[in-house]
């Protein structure tokens, strides 16, 4: 017996050792050096082990020819809460301001916050008896225009970034009266590597022909936000489209400015929803040589010693407006509001306000305030540099997806749809603990368009999760679309409400994914998820969480940047 003992272990060490050996050599994320080894192994893996289903839909549905914008799919105002326990009353006067994100956040992004609970604390009352109060929502500057174009709700007071917002709003018949032009002096800048100075600056100030010459010829890698959403970007688009037509804002929208822009968007590698997800790929995969950001951030942010803030475009001095919903009490609260705050200068310094690098001048003027949305629908058309883009949607139907949640998915991606370019081409994979293709990719015209409204509709809910799986089906089914046709810019959006729970684990296929460059877009659907947030920062992709009323607006914003 103890012989027996003895040899069994000494065979079955060896054999131990072996198998761990296999299991560690055969992994898909093991030894991958290569933008074609990824695809090799990806392949290997959905045909040796995924084994997807090709069950596609054929059943075309009815589309509506009356498109759906992004104003028609506005999130729950809820889920941007005032932040003051203050409210309205025969004694009270209180004034609602719409703030952006830099000032109404926490820590050193709260200045507004601050300031209104001081002022409030004050006790200052209107020329009515009223006691004055401010209490401020936290809604970036371009869903709070947003909101206002729509008519969806109007608060008493705005303060964005910078003015681009008001004049917008103003050119759209939402009059505005200047309250005032700074409240919280700041600058719009872009961060660039020291190494890379001489690429975009002159005697240490941006060059702006040099900056568009190099992202043009390919050599210099500029990352921008949003600007349908970012102050920051949508003063570098208007900054650049001003270069372009050289000060002469009669030729902004000019074929031969929309010519060079379009050329100037493919040395961008992509446009970013966050500051976030710019800086990750700055400092992480070093795709990207400088990105814009304001000054007062910059002064906030640690691990970035080997960069530079160079200031442009015009002021970000968070002004002051109150809207038509303003009566003239609420007016009158505002005005003393303002003034309370021009008295708090060494405190706004504190939190990055009014420092020395705030002292550039605008560097462009609009007479026509109507370009400023014309110049957001000119960066929709232009901003992919004339390449199409090939995306396969992601979407979950595990069982935890049942009900209103599935209800709610089908709704966003169909109405989402309606801002995806017909040049572009889309796919459709579905999955809970197996993997189905529902729609191959092929070019969005109408046809493809019923037929993906068509596979949405007979979307059901059931099984488990298995997203890495899906995720490499996509992939897969992207490569092999790209063998022939080579010119579109691959992209993958994922749509889940839980954590993976069958199938690949992140671990074993996360260096695949990353060599093969697609950006993985994921929407966490009413659940914070790590494993989706580092899907999506392995190749420069959004992680978005989103609740269920939101995910139409979740989903279209991020097609009317990508799409």
């Amino acid at each position: 017996m103890n012989n027996k003992s003895t040899m069994l272990k000494k065979i079955s060490l060896p054999l131990i050792v072996a198998s761990l050996l296999v299991l560690l050599t055969t992994s898909c994320g093991s030894n991958i050096e290569s933008k074609e080894q990824a695809f090799a192994e990806i392949h290997k893996l959905v045909e040796k082990e995924i084994r997807p289903s090709y069950n596609e839909n054929r059943v075309r549905a009815n589309i509506q020819l009356t498109k759906t914008n992004l104003l028609s799919m506005l999130p729950d105002l809820a889920e941007y809460p005032l932040a003051l326990n203050v409210s309205d009353s025969a004694s009270t006067e209180v004034v609602e301001i719409f703030t952006s994100s830099e000032k109404a956040g926490k820590g050193r992004d709260g200045i507004y916050i601050e300031m209104a609970n001081q002022f409030n604390q004050l006790g200052k009352k209107t020329s009515a008896g009223k006691r004055a109060v401010i209490n401020v929502r936290k809604i970036a500057s371009g869903l709070g225009a947003q909101f206002m174009l729509a008519h969806q709700y109007i608060p008493d007071a705005y303060s964005p970034s910078n003015f681009l917002w008001a004049d917008m709003l103003n050119a759209n018949g939402i009059k505005t009266e200047t309250i005032a032009e700074k409240t919280a002096p700041n600058t719009a800048g872009i961060v660039v590597k020291k190494s890379k100075l001489d690429q975009i600056t002159t005697n240490g100030k941006l060059d702006i022909g040099k900056l568009l010459t190099n992202v043009s010829a390919g050599s210099f890698a500029m990352g921008y936000t949003n600007p349908y959403q970012s102050s920051t970007g949508l003063n570098f688009l208007l900054t650049i489209l001003n270069s372009f037509a050289q000060g002469d804002e009669s030729q902004m929208l000019s074929p031969d400015v929309a010519s060079a822009f379009e050329a100037f968007q493919t040395g961008v590698p992509f446009v970013a929803q966050n500051t976030l997800q710019m800086r990750d790929a700055t400092l992480g995969s070093g795709v990207l040589d400088a990105f814009v950001m304001e000054y007062q951030s910059w002064i906030n942010v640690s691990g970035m010693n080997d960069y530079q803030f160079i200031p442009f475009g015009v002021r970000h001095d968070s002004p002051l407006y109150a809207t038509p919903e303003a009566d003239k009490s609420e007016r009158e609260v505002l005005k003393m509001f303002n003034s309370f705050m021009q008295s708090q200068k060494t405190k706004l310094s504190d939190y990055g306000f009014y420092r020395k690098k705030t002292s550039h001048k605008n560097a462009y003027t609009l007479k026509d305030k109507s370009l400023i949305g014309q110049a957001q629908k000119l960066w929709k058309q232009k901003k992919s540099g004339g390449r199409p883009v090939a995306a396969f949607f992601v979407a979950d139907t595990s069982g935890s997806m049942e009900g209103s949640r599935i209800k709610n998915l089908k709704k966003a991606l169909i109405e989402s749809s309606d801002l995806i370019s017909t040049n572009n081409a889309i796919g459709l994979v579905t999955y809970n603990d197996r993997v189905n293709v529902d729609l191959f990719i092929k070019p969005f015209n109408l046809q493809q368009k019923a037929l993906f409204i068509g596979a949405v509709e007979r979307l059901y809910a059931g099984g488990k999760t298995a997203t890495n799986d899906a995720v490499l089906v996509a992939v897969d089914r992207l490569n092999e679309f790209e063998k022939t046709h080579p010119g579109y810019k691959k992209v993958i959006f994922v749509l889940s409400d839980g954590e993976t729970n069958r199938g690949q684990s992140f671990d074993d296929v996360k260096s695949a994914l990353e060599w093969s460059g697609i950006p993985i877009h994921t929407i966490a659907y009413e659940l914070s998820s790590e494993h989706l947030k580092q899907m999506a920062a392995l190749a420069e992709g959004a992680y978005i969480k989103s609740s269920a009323s939101s995910a139409s607006y979740r989903i279209g914003n991020l097609l009317n940047s990508e799409m």
